[in-house]
Order: structure tokens, then sequence, then C-alpha cells
């Protein structure tokens, strides 16, 4: 190999790493300058996917899993003020942005975007194929409204509204807890969302869709999820292994496989076509009957 071309591949792997984070800044979607009078933006950076755990440590595995394309990054100060960081996150697709705002919509509901949540500082938001997270250090009257009046400008360069993910119609709306609703893709994003095993039972990938909801019942709530594969053999794949790895040694019973597990809660789950219908943690037998008929309909 010539000398050369070696120097290139034995180059120091920091760089290499930094390449996502280099790549097209400022990038093609310019974050405001000043959302408020006194505050000042610092440039703006533009970072791949190539790049996230530069930027990021731990937790850009989460937003890998969601297929972002691009971030946007720029920081707002103002003296006597928190300093302010505004993230939006281009998507491949708006299922995906809505997918990002779901994982944790608490706090108080906004009529920004088509849809946002604030809380202590933070403000989350979904506009067509961006997903919008916009964090100051700590939060005081003035920091609000910074965040807040940045939100509302963004948006403004999202384009128009995205549709929301298809699978959401999988779960029925009565008794459904409308914040508890998830859209996700992969194992690492259900284990964020409610730890289920270490392996990959479930054999979710960046190809299967799921969504996830908690059914309000006489005795509490119980969660369902519902995972859409490509095929119906492997839907029936996933099926068989989940149920040698997580009810083994429980006795699971009828066309609905329902089972009482060892923390004294129950669980029900069904294959339908490409489909696969799981209720976790409900407090009784009956919710958990009600439930997986119900979403398995």
């Amino acid at each position: 190999m010539p000398q050369g071309v070696a120097e290139i591949i034995g180059c120091d792997e920091m760089l290499l790493a930094l390449l996502g984070m280099v790549l097209a800044q400022p990038g093609g979607f310019e974050l405001p300058e000043s959302p408020r009078a006194g505050w000042k933006a610092t440039p703006q950076q533009a970072i791949a996917p190539s790049g996230i755990f530069e930027y990021m440590d731990g937790a850009g595995e989460l937003y890998l899993a969601y297929g972002f394309k691009r971030l946007y990054v720029r920081e707002y100060e103002k003296p006597h003020e928190p300093r302010v960081t505004c993230e939006v996150y281009r998507m491949g697709r708006s299922a995906d942005a809505f997918g990002l705002f779901s994982v944790d919509r608490t706090g108080q509901a906004l009529r920004i975007g088509q849809g946002a949540v604030y809380s202590r500082g933070l403000l989350v938001a979904w506009q067509g194929d961006y997903f919008v997270r916009i964090l100051a250090d700590r939060e005081t009257p003035e920091s609000k409204l910074c965040v807040v009046a940045l939100a509302k400008l963004i948006v403004k360069k999202c384009g128009k509204p995205g549709k929301p993910p298809a699978q959401l119609s999988w779960l029925p709306k009565p008794g459904l807890d409308q914040k508890s609703v998830r859209f996700f893709h992969t194992h690492m994003c259900l284990n964020y969302l409610h730890f289920l095993a270490s392996e990959n039972i479930l054999n979710l990938s960046a190809n299967t869709n799921a969504v996830m909801g908690a059914y309000s019942g006489a005795a509490g709530k119980s969660l369902s999820l519902i995972i859409g594969y490509p095929s119906e053999a492997e839907t029936l794949s996933a099926w068989k292994r989940f149920r040698v790895a997580y009810l083994a040694g429980l006795k699971a019973d009828g066309e609905y496989s329902i089972a009482r597990l060892e923390n004294g809660k129950w669980f029900a789950g069904i294959r339908k076509g490409k489909r696969l219908c799981i209720v976790l943690e409900s407090p009784r037998r009956a919710d958990c009957m009600k439930t997986i008929k119900a979403v398995s309909r």
C-alpha cells in the first residue's frame, strides 16, 4: 500500500469522529440570531449522525435509533441569565419526529407547532420532519420567555405539518392516556421507555414499527405494546422467541396466553397477522383481558 494512503488510513481517530461535526456548518437550517432583546447567539453547528457522540455522551443512541439526518445547534446568552441551548433535529420522516417528541411529554402542553411541552427550562416540540429541543441551564422568568420565543420562531421554519405515525391508529382511544402514547422502532428504544429484557427478545429493528400506551382500569393502568413486522414469518419468529424468553416457567393460558408474572401483575399477548399485541403490568386479570381484546381487534 502506498505510504500516503497508509498515513491517511492511520490518521487520528478523533479527527475522523469529528468529521460529522465539521460537515455542512452552519447547515441548511438557520436558527434565529436573537429570540428576544439582549440575547446573543453563538455560531451555529450542523452535526451529522457520525458526529453525534462528539456532541453528546450516551444519549446519542436514542437519536440514532430514530434515524435523525442532521442536528442544528446554537446557544444563546444574555448577561445575568442562564445559557439556553437550542437543538433542531431533521428527521427522515415526520413519523420519527413525532416519535422523538413522544419519548417524554411530561410538563405543560403548549400550542406550538404540532405539539409542544414545557417543564423546568426544557421545551420539546415537533413540526413536520423536525424535532426541537430547547434547554435553559436553569429556569428564570426571562429564560422561559426566551425558550418559548425560540420555539415559536423555529417551528415557522420547519415547513408544513407532517403526518403522525399511521400506527397510532392501532391503539383504541377509549381508556387510553394520550400522554402515555409512544412510537418507536428498536430494542434500545423499548428499554429506554420500559425495560423488558436485556436481550432483543422481540426481534425489534429499524424495520419494525411499535406503539405503546397505557390504559386505565378499575385497579390501575395496563401497558399495551403493539409491534408491526415486515412479514408474518418475522412476526411468528419474534412471537416464538418472546414466549420462550419472557414466559419461561409461567403458565400461559388460552388464546391470549394470559399469565400471572412473578411480581403479581398480569400479561397477555397474541399474534395477529404481521402484528404482535401485548399487554404488560396489568393489575388484574380482568383488566388484562379487557385490554388485550381491545388492542388486538
